[in-house]
């Protein structure tokens, strides 16, 4: 950047010393074509003198055009390189007019890059919350065997002791531990998920001042 800002610099410096270069060639091919019409002049009143007067002036013509010619392709460079530079310049002025403008489609388009991701994470922290509520609920309902108080376990797959009655749910302590799992779960998905959708939706409403600059 420091690099990009003394390049320009250095180029805005170097544009009144061309401009000065170019208007003092311009002034020199201008005196020297003045002076070609006079030595043509002087060259044909002195043909007039002679005896064979075409020629000479002739001659004094030839001389005349080839100068001039060279005059000419001096104008012609000069006018070439300040056709350049005047693009330049207007390339320059539109590159540093549309700057903001870019920048401000930048950070607009980053801007909804991270709303969409938050959106998936919002998303996928609700399908985590209603995952957890549905086993919670299975938990919940899942039928376990209360183990006679003192009663060693017996061998897999040994028959039950004749007379023990069959359980028909978890025991109230169970079933209340179980409830009070799956209300903490839900409440923890519901708090992550809330807090996803109020960031999201700060991400989606920009700022006024991030907004794009009118042209």
């Amino acid at each position: 950047m420091k690099a990009l800002l003394s390049l320009a610099l250095a180029l805005l410096a170097a544009v009144p010393v061309q401009a000065a270069e170019d208007h003092a060639e311009r002034d020199r091919i201008k005196a020297e074509r003045a002076a070609l019409d006079a030595r043509f002049t002087e060259q044909e009143r002195a043909c007039r003198a002679r005896f064979a007067v075409t020629d000479c002036v002739q001659r004094a013509q030839r001389e005349r055009n080839a100068a001039l010619a060279a005059l000419r392709r001096q104008e012609r460079v000069l006018n070439d390189a300040e056709r350049k530079r005047r693009a330049a310049d207007r390339q320059q002025e539109l590159d540093e007019r549309n700057a903001p403008e870019k920048r401000a489609r930048d950070e607009q388009q980053r801007r909804l890059a991270v709303a969409e991701r938050m959106e998936r994470e919002a998303r996928a922290a609700e399908k985590a919350r209603k995952k957890a509520e549905d086993d919670a609920n299975k938990a919940a309902r899942a039928p376990r065997e209360p183990r006679a108080a003192g009663a060693a376990p017996g061998p897999q797959g040994s028959a039950r002791t004749p007379g023990t009655p069959k359980a028909h749910g978890p025991s109230p302590e169970q079933a209340a531990k179980n409830r009070a799992t799956f209300e903490a779960r839900l409440r923890d998905a519901e708090e992550h998920s809330a807090k996803l959708r109020e960031r999201v939706a700060k991400r989606k409403k920009p700022a006024a001042s991030d907004l794009p600059i009118p042209q």
